[in-house]
């Protein structure tokens, strides 16, 4: 019986091998479908955030995006707003785009070094820019190139060029200056002496300066100084000390003596325990319509002088620091020189230059309620929001919000970056209050135009959402422009 069962077991084994040469080695299973990085969203499926309006007008990412190829820039890109455009400038090199926010038109884009905004005479922002040799250029928010010098050390303030002495420095500053405009043109010359020099002796009548047409002049040498700002037709001078001075730079009165500005005076109510230094133009800042319901300060009308603050118009701000003394702000009109209000601020702030032309880093102003947000260099608040109107201070951002870090105001809104136990967020505050409007935003906004564009990034997605493109004048060819074309029509991108 058991040698009958050997050859069926042989006979089913040969059949086993017989079948396996016959078909080959078994074919590995396949292995799983590799998922791969999700697409980049073209739909925007969020909400738009408080003060933005409008509707989704395109996208900046992926593929089937119709737009420049430094937004897809490996280290990534910083975008900033400039009038109604968007600087988009590379996080791997010196290169930059100017973007319409509207029509996403390419207004300028080139390989140059930033060095900052600054402002021409109507106090619209521009590009300090300069060119691989180090040449400086300046663009307006239209991408044209607004000024170059004409001459190796002429400088750009606030749409005038300088032309300082040769070798001029903060320590000697003293010397011949020219200023021109934006073309070149001159419209000024004039001579900063120093004070004992200034003081010249008594002149006999042959020696007396003329008017022109003859006749003895006994007026005085205008005071005069550095420049160290502009705005419209005026011009500051800096004397190195508590004196402030404007002069005009208009057609046909260019060098005419307007105020000046003496912190020593007694209006000013500077504490005399140490000797004034000299003022920080802080800048011309909008005031809001009078009537405006949106305007902060209460039932104000009256300014630290007893007379109306102005309003629809504008108001120059300087400080007035002092080592280890609270700083003082005074407001002016910058049409007579003023005085409007003065304000002691909570904090102490280091004394700048004498000459120094540049605004405080990190400081905010929203146009809508004519608040300020102005940074702390020491006390309980880093930053504290100032009614402009009024001369008083609305409210502190104090340490126990110190998470929340302002990034820009807009609409009556201040938009904040945020850190939670939850990971970084956005907040939006009251400009007026800085109560919470919104502390959890399903989107975060990078950036707003004077237009009302913004960008926002949903999903890994950038969106620019705003606005639609205002219909072509009589005469407009009404074709699409660059970044319309190819939008996607679900997106409703124009």
């Amino acid at each position: 019986m058991r040698g009958s069962r050997v050859p069926q077991v042989l006979t089913c084994g040969l059949a086993v091998l017989l079948v396996a040469a016959c078909t080959g080695d078994p074919e590995p299973p396949a292995p799983p479908p590799e998922e791969g990085p999700a697409p980049v969203p073209t739909a925007f499926g969020g909400e738009a955030p408080p003060g933005i309006e409008g509707e989704v007008l395109r996208y900046l990412h992926g593929d089937t995006a119709d737009v420049h190829e430094i937004l897809d820039d490996p280290a990534g890109v910083r975008i900033s707003p400039v009038g109604d455009a968007f600087l988009i400038s590379s996080g791997s090199g010196d290169r930059h785009l100017l973007h319409d926010a509207a029509t996403g038109a390419t207004l300028w884009e080139g390989e140059a070094r930033f060095d900052g905004f600054g402002t021409d005479r109507d106090g619209d922002r521009v590009l300090l820019m300069a060119g691989a040799d180090g040449s400086p250029f300046v663009l307006d928010a239209h991408g044209e190139r607004l000024w170059e010098p004409e001459r190796e050390g002429d400088t750009y303030l606030d749409g005038l060029a300088v032309r300082r002495p040769e070798g001029w420095t903060a320590a000697e500053p003293y010397g011949t200056f020219s200023l021109l405009d934006a073309d070149g043109d001159a419209l000024w010359d004039y001579g900063f002496q120093a004070p004992d020099e200034a003081e010249a002796p008594e002149e006999s009548p042959e020696e007396s300066p003329s008017t022109g047409d003859g006749e003895e002049s006994d007026t005085e040498d205008p005071a005069l100084g550095v420049p160290v700002a502009v705005r419209n037709d005026l011009v500051l001078l800096a004397t190195g000390g508590p004196v402030l001075n404007a002069h005009s730079v208009g057609d046909g009165t260019a060098g005419e003596e307007l105020w000046t500005v003496d912190g020593e005076d007694e209006e000013l109510g500077l504490p005399t325990s140490a000797p004034v230094t000299a003022p920080q133009v802080l800048g011309f800042y909008a005031l809001p319509e009078p009537g405006d319901e949106s305007t902060g300060g209460g039932d104000a009308e009256e300014d630290a002088t007893g007379e109306d603050a102005a309003g629809g118009e504008e108001l120059l701000l300087l400080r007035w620091a002092q080592p280890e003394a609270r700083s003082t702000l005074s407001a002016h009109d910058p049409d007579t020189g003023d005085l409007l209000w003065t304000l002691e601020e909570p904090g102490t702030n280091p004394v700048s230059g004498a000459f120094d032309a540049t605004e405080v880093a990190g400081s905010l102003h929203d146009d809508d309620t004519g608040t300020l947000l102005l940074p702390q260099a020491s006390g309980a608040a880093p930053v504290v929001a100032i009614d402009l109107a009024a001369g008083e201070v609305l409210w502190g951002l104090g340490e126990d919000a110190g998470t929340v870090s302002p990034a820009f105001a807009f609409d009556g809104l201040v938009y904040g970056d945020s850190r939670t136990s939850g990971g970084a967020g956005q907040t939006v505050l009251d400009a007026l209050t800085m109560d919470v409007v919104e502390d959890e935003l399903p989107v975060y906004v990078e950036a707003v135009t004077d237009s009302g564009h913004a960008i926002l990034v949903h999903d890994r997605q950038r969106f620019v959402y705003g606005p639609l493109p205002e219909e072509p004048t009589d005469g407009g060819s009404g074709e699409p422009t660059e970044g319309e074309a190819d939008a996607p029509p679900g997106d409703e991108a124009s």
